[in-house]
């Protein structure tokens, strides 16, 4: 450490901070750590004058490293970041330590031992930033143009939204003709404007439109490239799919819609006298235009949550209830003799429209709406219908010329290509989810692909057209940049360690590790720095440690941990080491501190990017060098911002318990637990429970006394 000068900016915080710690003994305890060349102390480190004395330091001094003492990074740290560039250091030399949140206010009572805390955590940021590297941004240039894969209403409409903008299109359709499910609408709902018509306008503003490439019975089949420029390749009608067409896009809008599903052998479905609410739908615009003569049905009844929200489909189609209310009504408008029931678990009628109103208008056309309950689901006979009514505690026998079940809107069949092709993360039911907003947005480099409609989850017409001009916005601003560049933590491969394992390939969440082939038999791992989002699933995964993780590499690591245990025998107390997940325990420690929530002073904190990263390597250098406990919190299954890392997580700490109880070490001084980031009574009352458990089971047979 003898080339590190670090300046240490210990802040006040008004009196935030100072009312709780002995300042000046954390000023003294600071001063004299490795690498110290100052030690000062401010007022207001984040105010214009804190800032302006950080960047004199950095010149005056020869600082070429920074470490701040203050608040949470999750406030403040973009302003410090921004301080200590414009002064010339790189900002991976930059360490922002929470002994606010951290010390300060979580140990309120507690003053002698909040202030030995916040000396330990200094000193584990100091021990990490003294290991830190410059870094340089990754950076490309982004192709002016756009694919839009799905032709529907939301299909339509982003690429509409783009071409306005002078950006090119390519749309491209499995079917003949543009339209999705909207084809086969009469009305919409809920001012029940004919659906042709608005159809028609739409199809003809896309296909007259110079910035549009239509492409219909045609199907992408395969994505390359990376960030910035993908090259796409798209099979046309059959007999031209030896010569498919092949190009550049910048963004990708994913707008593949839904499918809905038949009822094969439910509630007595035939495509006959039962019907699902789509075809219902086809019959009524047939039905108006002429191509079918026969009259209404004397009598139908509507079954709603048809084959969904239950074990095999769990969620609600979004859209059914008001489908069924629109479709009543059509029938009622049509012929007011017929008889019209609404046969229902739950009404969901979303939007902004009074849907009472469209209730009471239903039952003064005389729509009669019976609730059942799902222990208790109609049961349809040869000539009736029996259900018991929740709402009037009666059972009643309903005869029925046609029925019409609303079934759920099922993610296409081929849902799971197109995920994987673009490496999308679906939902437990098959949909693209929205992607997770990152905790510090700025370090990350936007992919340009986008997600609306149903595709991303069952949504009705008007909501579908809202989410395909919020993702063509989003895109349009993403072309327009022009460049996009990535400031994340990317791991980094010691070529000649890689032994081309390809572990890190099929750990890697994002696809940004691929190998290729080198000189002699071993071939080599490459990372995509566009790609990477920096979780460092693939450095705990590389057998040989061929990977690094510059802001959080394993240096870094173990200084930390040794830093936090270096006091670990000075006040007899027992040792409880965290790794938290940033999205997740991290989150919620640091909103516990806010709230003045107490927790043990024990307690000390390592902050990684995700759960991936909790390495056994690092739970067991902590319990060789003094941690009486090691603690682990991640985001809760199906919540890791990093799609899967905390799934890795569970496994390795499963085997690493197990290996310890084979070796005579009591595993419940390891444990893992699932945290939310806005619930910090949770992480409080978890992490109090851990500490009262190594309190009662006395020091670790491990430390070295």
């Amino acid at each position: 450490m003898r080339d590190v000068r670090t300046g240490v900016f210990i802040c006040d915080c008004g009196d935030r901070v100072a009312s709780v710690l002995d300042m000046d003994a954390l000023e003294e305890g600071v001063h004299d750590l490795p690498g110290v060349a100052l030690a000062q102390r401010l007022r207001y480190s984040c105010s214009p004058d804190g800032l302006a004395a950080i960047r004199r330091a950095i010149a005056k001094r020869g600082l070429n490293r920074v470490l701040v003492a203050g608040c949470t990074p999750r406030t403040l740290q973009p302003r410090f970041l921004a301080a200590c560039e414009q002064a010339g250091l790189d900002g991976a030399l930059f360490e922002l330590v929470d002994i606010r949140e951290g010390c300060a206010w979580v140990h309120q009572d507690e003053p002698l031992a909040a202030t030995a805390k916040a000396i330990d955590l200094v000193r584990m940021g100091l021990a990490k930033v003294a290991l830190g590297q410059a870094s340089e941004p990754a950076t490309a240039q982004i192709v002016p143009a756009a694919l839009v894969i799905g032709g529907g209403l939301a299909g339509m409409t982003a690429a509409l939204t783009l071409a306005s903008a002078g950006l090119p299109v390519k749309l491209v359709e499995r079917e003949a003709a543009l339209g999705g499910m909207l084809r086969d609408a009469h009305t919409l709902y809920p001012d029940r404007r004919n659906a042709a018509e608005f159809l028609a306008e739409r199809v003809k503003a896309v296909t007259d439109h110079p910035s549009i490439n239509v492409l219909l019975q045609s199907q992408v089949t395969s994505i390359s490239g990376t960030v910035g420029c993908y090259t796409v390749s798209v099979n046309g009608p059959v007999g031209q799919q030896n010569n498919p067409s092949i190009f550049d896009v910048g963004a990708i809008i994913v707008a593949t819609g839904v499918c809905a599903s038949r009822p094969r052998g439910l509630f007595r479905y035939d495509g006959k006298r039962v019907v699902t609410q789509l075809e219902f739908e086809r019959e009524l615009r047939d039905r108006e235009s002429g191509s079918q003569s026969t009259s209404l049905p004397a009598n139908v009844v509507m079954i709603l949550c048809a084959g969904q929200r239950n074990e095999a489909v769990p969620y609600c189609s979004a859209v059914c209830c008001m489908v069924a209310l629109k479709q009543a009504m059509e029938v009622k408008a049509t012929n007011p003799q017929v008889n019209v029931t609404i046969i229902f678990r739950d009404i969901y009628l979303l939007g902004e429209q009074n849907h009472e109103d469209e209730l009471l208008k239903a039952r003064q056309a005389g729509v009669e709406f019976m609730r059942y309950a799902p222990s208790s689901p109609p049961v349809v006979a040869q000539e009736t219908v029996e259900v018991h009514d929740d709402l009037t505690g009666t059972s009643r026998r309903l005869p029925y010329d046609r029925i019409v079940l609303a079934t759920p809107l099922l993610p296409q069949p081929d849902a799971s290509v197109v995920a994987h092709m673009l490496n999308i993360a679906q939902d437990r039911n098959g949909f693209f989810p929205e992607g997770r907003y990152r905790l510090r947005p700025q370090n990350y480099a936007e992919r340009g692909i986008y997600i609306c409609g149903a595709a991303h989850c069952p949504a009705g017409w008007m909501e579908a057209e809202f989410q395909a001009v919020s993702a063509a916005f989003n895109a349009m601003r993403y072309l327009q940049a022009g460049t996009v560049t990535s400031r994340a933590p990317v791991s980094v491969v010691d070529e000649e360690l890689c032994t081309g394992c390809g572990n890190c390939v099929e750990t890697c969440p994002f696809g940004a590790i691929s190998m290729r082939k080198r000189e002699g038999v071993l071939d080599l791992s490459e990372i995509d720095p566009l790609l990477c989002k920096g979780c460092g699933n693939c450095v705990v995964a590389c057998p040989v440690k061929a990977i690094r993780l510059p802001l959080n590499s394993d240096a870094q690591m173990l200084a930390q941990i040794d830093a936090a245990l270096e006091s670990v025998s000075q006040n007899g107390r027992p040792r409880i080491l965290v790794f938290g997940c940033e999205g997740s325990s991290h989150a919620a420690a640091e909103l516990a501190g806010a709230n003045k929530l107490r927790y043990p002073t024990e307690v000390r904190l390592i902050r990684v990017q995700c759960a991936a990263r909790f390495d056994p390597m690092h739970v067991l250098w902590a319990f060789f060098n003094g941690a009486d406990g090691v603690f682990l919190g991640g985001c809760p299954p199906g919540d890791c911002h990093y799609t899967n890392g905390n799934r890795y997580a569970q496994r390795r700490i499963n085997t690493l318990r197990g290996l310890l109880a084979e070796s005579g070490f009591d595993p419940r001084r390891l444990r893992r637990e699932w945290i939310t980031p806005d619930d910090p009574r949770d992480f409080v009352g978890k992490i109090t429970d851990f500490t009262n458990l190594i309190r009662a089971l006395g020091p670790s047979p491990a430390r070295k006394e």
